[in-house]
C-alpha cells in the first residue's frame, strides 16, 4: 500500500492511496474463503458452495467490506508515519473506479489535533481564597437550622400586623387590563413574608395587613419570568388575608443538638463548622480553577480543529434551544437574534475546546492518570447516589466506555489543575466566605 501525503492546510491533510491490485484481490479471496466456510445455500452441504457461485453472488459485498478495511488501515498507517493524531474521523474524498485486476486508488482527508506548547506554569500567579469561619457564621447556620425545624402556629391576635418572616394565608386572583389569566390565582395559599418565593414585590404588599384585610394593588413581572406571556406584563392582584401564622422556633439548646445526633451545642457547632468549611472551600477552588483556565486562555494560541469546535456547539445549541422549547430563556439572551446568539455560544464551544485540549496535554505529557482505587471510589460515589439502582449503576461505568470516559473526565480535569497548581505561584488569602459566594454567582463560561 502507498501512502501519500498531497497537501496541508492547516489542521488539514490530504493522502492519496494507491493499493496493487495483486493486494486487493488476496484480501477480497481470503474474506470470501472466510465467508464461505459457514455459508448455507439451498442444494449445497455447508461449506461446499462453489467458488464460482459466491463470487458471482457475494463479491460486490465482500469488495465493499474489504474496501472499507483497506481505507481504515490507510488511515493508521498516514497517521502512524507522519506522527500524527486524529481529531475526527476520516472522510473518503475519492475512490477512483476500477476493473478487476486493475490497482485501487482512492484519496481521503483528515483532521488532526494541533501541536499544544504548554506555558510555563511557573510563571503564573494564583490568588487562593482561604474561607476564615467566626462564630457569628455558626451561629447564624444553626439559626437557620432551628427555622427549617420551626413549625407554623396560629396568631391569636385579631389586631396584628403582618411583619417579616410571618406567615400569610391568602386567597388571590390576578387579573391583565381586566382579564384573569391562567396562573394568576390561588386559595388558602401560604405565604411567608420575605422569603421571596412570589413575583418581585408581592410580598412586600402583605406588610402592614391584618387578618381579614382584603385590597389590590399592580405589579410588574420581571423581565425574565418563567412565563413569556407575562415578561414585563403589569397585572393587578386582588388579595384576601384569611389567617396569619408565625413560626415557632425551637430553643437552641442540648435537646436541640439531640436531634442531629449530638450531645451539646458546641458539638453541633463543630459539625456545622465542618460543613460549611467544606462548601466554602469548594467555592473556593471553583473560583481558583475559573482564574487557572481564563490564564490558560490568555497564555495557548493555536488553530482548533474544526470538527470539534462544531460538535461542542451543536451540543450547546441543542441544550439552549430545548430550553427555549420549555419556554426556560437566560435573561442576557433576551432580545437576541438567532445570529447573535449563534455567535456567542460558538465562542464558548472554542473556549470549552481550546481548553480540553490544554488539560488534556498537561495530562498526557505528565502522565496523569486515574487509578483503579480512585475510579472504583467514584464509581462507589455514583452508587450511593442512586440507592436502589447501585447493580445497573456498576455495570454501566464497568461494561460502556463512554460513561467510563465520563466519569474519568472530570477527575482527569482535577488532576491537570492539580498539577498547574502545584507549579504556580499560588498566594493564599483568608477571605470572609460571603465573599466568596458572592463572587461564585459572577456568570462564567466554564
Amino acid at each position: 500500500m502507498q501512502i501519500q501525503l498531497v497537501t496541508e492546510e492547516g489542521l488539514s491533510r490530504a493522502f492519496d492511496v494507491t493499493v496493487p491490485a495483486t493486494d486487493f484481490e488476496t484480501r477480497v479471496d481470503t474474506n470470501l474463503a472466510g465467508f464461505a466456510k459457514d455459508l448455507k445455500l439451498p442444494g449445497f452441504r455447508p461449506g461446499k458452495v462453489p467458488q464460482a457461485v459466491i463470487r458471482h453472488r457475494y463479491r460486490a459485498s465482500i469488495m465493499e467490506e474489504v474496501m472499507n478495511e483497506t481505507v481504515q488501515e490507510a488511515v493508521r498507517q498516514a497517521l502512524e508515519d507522519n506522527t500524527l493524531t486524529a481529531a475526527a474521523p476520516a472522510t473518503v474524498t475519492e475512490i477512483k473506479p476500477f476493473d478487476e485486476g486493475e490497482d485501487v486508488k482512492f484519496s481521503f482527508t483528515i483532521e488532526i489535533m494541533p501541536e499544544i506548547k504548554l506555558t510555563d506554569f511557573s510563571k503564573l500567579k494564583f490568588e487562593r481564597m482561604n474561607p476564615v469561619l467566626e462564630d457569628r457564621h455558626l451561629d447564624d447556620a444553626i439559626k437557620v437550622l432551628s427555622k427549617r425545624g420551626a413549625e407554623p402556629i396560629d396568631i391569636e391576635d385579631k389586631k396584628h400586623k403582618i411583619v417579616d418572616e410571618d406567615i400569610a394565608v391568602i386567597d388571590f386572583q390576578g387579573s391583565v387590563d381586566g382579564e384573569e389569566k391562567p396562573g394568576m390565582k390561588g386559595d388558602d395559599v401560604m405565604v411567608q413574608v420575605g422569603s421571596k418565593m412570589f413575583i418581585p414585590g408581592f410580598e412586600d404588599h402583605l406588610l402592614g395587613k391584618k387578618a381579614g384585610d382584603s385590597f389590590d394593588f399592580d405589579i410588574t413581572f420581571p423581565e425574565d419570568y418563567s412565563s413569556e406571556e407575562l415578561q414585563g406584563i403589569e397585572a393587578n392582584f386582588k388579595v384576601t388575608v384569611k389567617q396569619l401564622k408565625m413560626l415557632n422556633v425551637p430553643e437552641i439548646d442540648e435537646e436541640f443538638a439531640k436531634k442531629f445526633g449530638k450531645e451539646s451545642i458546641d458539638e453541633l457547632k463543630m459539625q456545622v463548622k465542618q460543613e460549611l468549611d467544606n462548601i466554602h472551600r469548594r467555592s473556593a477552588r471553583f473560583l481558583v480553577k475559573r482564574e487557572i483556565m481564563d490564564q490558560l486562555m490568555d497564555t495557548h494560541d493555536f488553530e482548533l480543529p474544526a470538527g470539534l469546535v462544531d460538535n461542542e456547539f451543536n451540543a450547546i445549541w441543542e441544550q439552549i434551544m430545548s430550553e427555549a422549547k420549555a419556554g426556560r430563556v437566560d435573561a442576557e439572551d433576551r432580545g437576541k437574534t438567532e445570529d447573535e446568539l449563534k455567535d456567542e455560544y460558538r465562542k464558548i464551544a472554542e473556549r470549552r475546546v481550546r481548553l480540553g485540549l490544554v488539560l488534556s496535554e498537561v495530562a498526557t505529557s505528565n502522565k496523569l492518570d486515574v487509578s483503579p482505587e480512585e475510579f472504583n471510589a467514584a464509581i462507589q460515589r455514583e452508587m450511593a447516589m442512586n440507592p436502589g439502582q447501585e447493580a445497573e449503576v456498576y455495570t454501566r461505568y464497568t461494561t460502556d466506555p463512554n460513561a467510563r470516559q465520563a466519569l474519568i473526565a472530570p477527575m482527569m480535569e482535577d488532576k491537570a489543575i492539580d498539577y498547574i497548581l502545584e507549579l504556580a505561584d499560588v498566594t493564599d488569602v483568608d477571605t470572609e466566605p460571603d465573599k466568596i459566594e458572592e463572587l461564585i454567582d459572577q456568570p462564567t463560561e466554564i
